[in-house]
């Protein structure tokens, strides 16, 4: 699972914006592999890897057709998630609270989501692509904070073009 995540991360980070399946799909996976993992607890690795395939499958279908209600529900997810996520690499406890966490992140990715669909796609896609990379290794905190930055710096950069792009040719 630490290659499926270091790939995706890398995916979501460089082309998460770009591709709006590819970012439902991701987030599909990663949100139904983590939710599999407590609840299957003892089931064969394959087992979960199949719900995770078929969520992020979900994500990515209803991205093509049902585009309007997709975009709010990946917010939510995917607002929910990267709240857990940060907080969880930056070493702070929620207790029994996950829930309450993901629900406020959640609201805040649906409502950034709708209202400004472009941008938050890049950064909410950014965020996420980094926080899966950075889950794939062990860092100490202070380095884990400074990856994240420079991984989030590196992933709005390339997916708004700042990065290997042609500069625009000259008029005369």
């Amino acid at each position: 699972m630490v290659l499926f995540r270091l790939l995706l991360g890398i995916a979501m980070l460089t082309m998460g914006g770009r591709l709006f399946w590819l970012f439902l799909g991701g987030v599909g996976f990663v949100f139904g592999f983590d939710f599999a993992e407590p609840m299957l607890e003892g089931q064969a690795h394959s087992v979960m890897l199949i719900i995770a395939l078929l969520a992020g499958l979900v994500g990515a279908l209803s991205a093509v057709f049902l585009q309007k209600i997709a975009i709010v529900v990946g917010g939510f997810l995917a607002g929910g998630y990267l709240l857990i996520g940060v907080l969880t690499q930056f070493g702070i406890r929620m207790g029994h609270y996950h829930w309450l966490f993901f629900l406020i992140g959640g609201i805040i990715g649906s409502i950034l989501m709708k209202l400004v669909f472009g941008w938050s796609l890049i950064i909410l896609s950014s965020l996420i692509g980094a926080v899966l990379i950075l889950q794939t290794q062990h860092f100490g905190q202070q380095t884990t904070k400074l990856l994240f930055i420079f991984l989030l710096a590196l992933g709005i950069a390339i997916q708004c073009g700042l990065i290997g792009q042609k500069p625009p040719p000259r008029r005369m």
